[in-house]
């Protein structure tokens, strides 16, 4: 993968975190000609924080605005808003956008994914929501609901995953009746156990939030009208809420992709290598990656760390990283993004929740036999003011930590990010036990409570440990 000097128009899709990234650092370490197609209004935005401009935490959706147009001008990079590439031709390296031509010596894709609208009425071709419901994947999108609960007195949530829970409790602790509707038998149910979990909606419940479980839900056609929903397989319950947020998951937009001929993978995601490039169909069948076509972002699949399956990875944190490898492979640089491991935190209202690598669910599935440890500690010294509850679950395949799920008030983030790193080690919970951790009473107890957790699964392992023995003995006598 030597320098390709030939290489003069680099062309990125997409104006999200990926994208963004991508033109700016490729700019920086060369004179390629850059040009961003976005279909959105505005970019280079942080979707993450739309929540909290909902709850009042941020004064204004401007703030989530981290770099201005003007910045990528000066950084000699075009971008092309408000323009959506209807088709690209890969054997001609060009494509279509907003009736014009483009040509490219190196195309990026980075499109991201689109709201996951069950059931969802078409009209003329168009996806179409009745008049109140909201989906929120843009900035704007994040303008038209914070307009409308400026006046609502209800409002409900479908979808109970992060983004879900976030905006429900945003809602609520503006004083707003909420209602957050869960079709799975627990909230946060594809991130945390069961156990887990309800820890977030006890809380959530304390913020006055109905929560709604195991339910599947009806949008009638005039919601405008009714403004209510109705609940269950046969419609027998009827709630009233004045706005809707669906908020039930997204779908990787490939569209675009798998009709240029580029092979999509059974995630539904843009099929990539370790270098991000695509892979395309060829004659008589047969597939290869392109030298100059690449994905990242949502939209890509990429593989998971601990069970090695095809996966999408939907953070922030990885599109930005895979930002860096996309810039340096298309500026001729060897880069390589590999396996995820995906950690996680969320906030609603003041708690925090998070994970990283397996749950039990998941385990279970894969037919992985887990040892977990649990414990209940404080986020601070005892007699230290502002002390908080800290709850936390570890998972260990054999004697190897492979998942670690944690709700408390404080210090979520730092403990996942800590435990994270230990999982793609591979250490194991011998190591663990001789873990070394610092204190202050304003930031810790003594003993962290990590060691509680690990403690409690290294019990259980030497219990299930010395059981195994004794019926080996017995089945030897």
């Amino acid at each position: 993968m030597g320098k390709d000097s030939s290489a003069k128009k680099v062309v990125i899709i997409g104006g999200g975190a990926a994208g963004m990234a991508a033109a700016t650092r490729i700019r920086r370490q060369s004179s390629f000609e850059v040009t961003v197609l976005s279909r959105d209004s505005k970019t280079a935005y942080s979707h993450c924080g739309l929540p909290f401009v909902f709850e009042g935490e941020i004064a204004s959706f401007e703030k989530l605005v981290v770099r201005p147009p003007e910045f990528f001008k000066q950084m000699g990079i075009k971008l092309i808003l408000n323009t959506e590439v209807r088709k690209i031709n890969l054997a001609r390296k060009t494509l279509l956008a907003g009736g014009k031509s483009y040509s490219f010596d190196k195309l990026i894709i980075t499109t991201g994914s689109a709201p996951y609208i069950p059931g969802r009425e078409k009209e003329s071709g168009k996806n179409v929501l009745p008049y109140g419901v909201f989906t929120l994947r843009s900035l704007e999108d994040g303008r038209r609901i914070g307009k409308a609960l400026e006046k609502a007195k209800s409002f409900g949530v479908i979808g109970a995953g992060a983004i879900g829970v976030e905006c429900a409790a945003a809602a609520a602790k503006r004083g707003i009746r909420t209602l957050l509707i869960s079709r799975s038998e627990n909230i946060l149910s594809r991130r945390l156990d069961s156990d887990m979990a309800e820890l977030v909606r006890q809380h959530l419940e304390t913020l006055g939030i109905e929560v709604i479980r195991s339910k599947n839900v009806t949008i009638p056609t005039d919601f405008h009208r009714k403004k209510a929903l109705y609940i269950g397989e046969k419609k027998e319950m009827k709630i009233s809420t004045e706005l809707l947020l669906l908020a039930s998951g997204t779908k990787p937009e490939t569209e675009l992709a798998r009709a240029a001929g580029l092979e999509i993978g059974k995630t539904g995601g843009i099929v990539v290598n370790e270098y991000l490039q695509g892979k395309a169909r060829q004659e008589k069948g047969k597939t290869r990656f392109l030298s100059d076509i690449y994905a990242g972002g949502e939209c890509a699949e990429v593989r998971d760390f601990i069970g090695g399956e095809a996966r999408l990875s939907q953070l922030g944190s990885s599109a930005r990283r895979m930002a860096d490898v996309l810039a340096d492979n298309v500026c001729g640089k060897r880069a390589t993004f590999g396996p995820v491991l995906e950690p996680w935190v969320a906030v609603a209202a003041g708690l925090q929740f998070g994970g990283v690598g397996l749950t039990e669910a998941q385990a279970k599935k894969e037919g992985i036999k887990l040892i977990t440890g649990q414990a209940i500690g404080s986020t601070r010294a005892t007699y230290y003011p502002g002390k908080k509850k800290i709850f936390i679950k570890l998972l260990f395949q054999e004697e190897a930590l492979v998942g670690a799920q944690l709700v408390g008030g404080e210090g979520v983030k730092e403990r996942i990010d800590a435990l994270s790193f230990a999982i793609r080690k591979k250490s194991t919970i011998q190591e663990l036990l001789e873990m070394e951790t610092c204190y202050a009473p304003p930031v810790s107890p003594l003993v962290d409570p990590l060691s509680y957790a690990i403690r409690a699964a290294y019990k259980k392992m030497k219990k299930s440990k010395t059981k195994g023995e004794k019926g080996d003995q017995d089945d030897r006598d």
